[in-house]
């Protein structure tokens, strides 16, 4: 929840470099739809109720736990190029500065000359 609230804050900046945010949970549409009000956050929050956004990012681990198996969900930050390609990945998150963190990168990446 801190990390929502931390790029919510620095929202306008995102918007104003022209980067677009997008946070993903595995909670049902619904429900994400219902915090993410609560919390007032100018960006939406996408459900990934099956996990299969997940596995493929491969930003899951997962724990046997006596007979089962069970996947959780690493709290991670991609940063995806225009083209749709992962330009930088943080998976240990630390909350405070994260956000700037992130676009300082993603300004970085849009600075780049294109081919």
């Amino acid at each position: 929840m801190l990390e929502l609230r931390e790029f919510r804050a620095h929202y306008p900046e995102y918007e104003e470099a022209g980067v677009a945010i997008a946070g993903i949970c595995r909670d049902k549409p619904a429900s994400n739809l219902v915090w993410s009000q609560r919390m007032r956050l100018p960006y939406p929050v996408l459900s990934d109720q099956s996990g299969e956004a997940a596995r493929a990012l491969r930003v899951t681990r997962q724990f046997g736990i006596g007979g089962w198996t069970i996947d959780m969900v690493r709290r991670t930050t991609l940063l995806v190029d225009v083209d749709g390609t992962i330009a930088a990945v943080w998976g240990k998150v630390k909350v405070r500065g994260h956000a700037p963190d992130v676009l300082r990168h993603a300004r970085a990446l849009l600075a780049r000359p294109r081919a």
